[in-house]
């Protein structure tokens, strides 16, 4: 907001937003820095007569400056320990297979082994959004509207890629966006939904990391919604006890010594959460992850902007344009790069569907 109001001018943007230095010093500090599928719908430009988009910032009252803030589900990429962190566009050889050796008898040739490679790459990938506010809302609305554009701009670039990190649904793009990291995994189906059923498949689910000599999950983690860490947590056996003590409810806890990360961002294979949503079990050291490790936040009011969820990719002579500069409007882009990719395809095991509750 302060970049829209001094028209993207810099130094501008650090003055206009020293009022807010004692409630949101950071502003100031990222303006220091040099900041450089889905269904199709039309997005309309903010403006200060629209019901929900988005006269509500504007100052009607003495609360003008308090707002309630969408309610998004915890984050899941930020709290993974032990992600292996590396720059962008990286390649590194891997061994797809090993030598080999054998006995040898007297006066006998000794066999010839080899090993077979392939190259792991990671080059870099962005996810970016953009609003766009008339002027007259940027000049007539108080800092709460700055605090809402800003906070809610940056928890939706977090809520889509944490989306994007662990649903199986989710392809590589070349050149443009990772798959999720459970992606091309054959999926645990579960055998049932007791605290036994739940046991076998665990059970299940390690044997597929043995079979590909993964013994070493040091650094294992464990990610899954809430409310099934939450039916975890509360399970008992016949005399009263919990079944899994170290299981703290909604916070996740410890579960067979890993600890547990829990999000409502974890999607369900049908959409809906009353047929489960999966559980993922997941080596980090094993994921590489190359991260700027912020959202980069920049405004324009000279820009042309087709204001589509879909713009066309690439734009075409009868693409539909909008110029901020002649409709009198600011537009506010955020963007991270972050991109990650899985060294060994098996590092990452999933009991799809769960949906534990006895």
């Amino acid at each position: 907001m302060a970049l829209a109001v001094s028209k993207g001018n810099r130094w501008e943007a650090i003055n206009h937003a020293k009022q807010w230095h004692d409630q949101t010093p950071e502003v100031e500090l990222v303006l220091q820095h040099d900041i450089p599928s889905i269904a199709k719908t039309a997005v309309g430009a903010g403006t200060t007569t629209d019901a929900t988009w988005a006269s509500p910032l504007i100052a009607y009252n003495v609360m003008a400056s308090e707002f309630i803030e969408f309610l998004r589900p915890a984050t899941i990429i930020g709290r993974i320990p032990g992600l292996r962190r590396v720059p962008f566009n990286i390649q590194m050889p891997r061994a797809t297979s090993g030598t080999s050796a054998g006995w040898v008898g007297e006066n006998a040739p000794k066999p010839v082994t080899s090993m077979a490679f392939d190259t792991v790459t990671l080059r870099w990938a962005k996810a970016a959004g953009i609003v766009v506010l008339t002027d007259e809302l940027v000049r007539f609305s108080n800092p709460a509207a700055e605090a809402v554009v800003r906070q809610d701009l940056v928890a939706t670039i977090a809520q889509f890629l944490d989306r994007q990190f662990v649903d199986p649904a989710v392809a590589e793009v070349t050149n443009v966006s990772p798959a999720s990291i459970t992606n091309g995994v054959s999926a645990v189906v579960p055998t049932g939904t007791t605290a036994s059923a739940f046991r076998a498949d665990v059970k299940t689910l390690f044997a597929n990391l043995l079979t590909n000599n993964l013994t070493n999950t040091a650094g294992g983690v464990w990610i899954m919604t809430q409310q099934q860490a939450l039916a975890l947590a509360i399970m008992q056996n016949s005399l009263g006890q919990q079944v899994f003590p170290t299981m703290n409810g909604i916070e996740g806890g410890t579960l067979l010594g890993y600890p547990v990360v829990t999000s409502e961002n974890i999607p369900s294979s049908t959409g809906s959460p009353v047929e489960g949503s999966p559980i993922i079990f997941a080596i980090a050291p094993e994921i590489m992850l190359a991260d700027d490790g912020q959202v980069i936040l920049d405004s324009s009011n000279q820009a042309s902007v087709q204001l589509d969820t879909t713009p066309d990719s690439p734009p075409g002579a009868s693409s539909p344009y909008i110029s901020l500069w002649q409709m009198n409007m600011t537009g506010l882009r955020a963007e991270r790069w972050i991109n990650w990719k899985k060294r060994r395809s098996t590092v990452v095991q999933y009991i799809t569907s769960a949906r534990y509750s006895e």
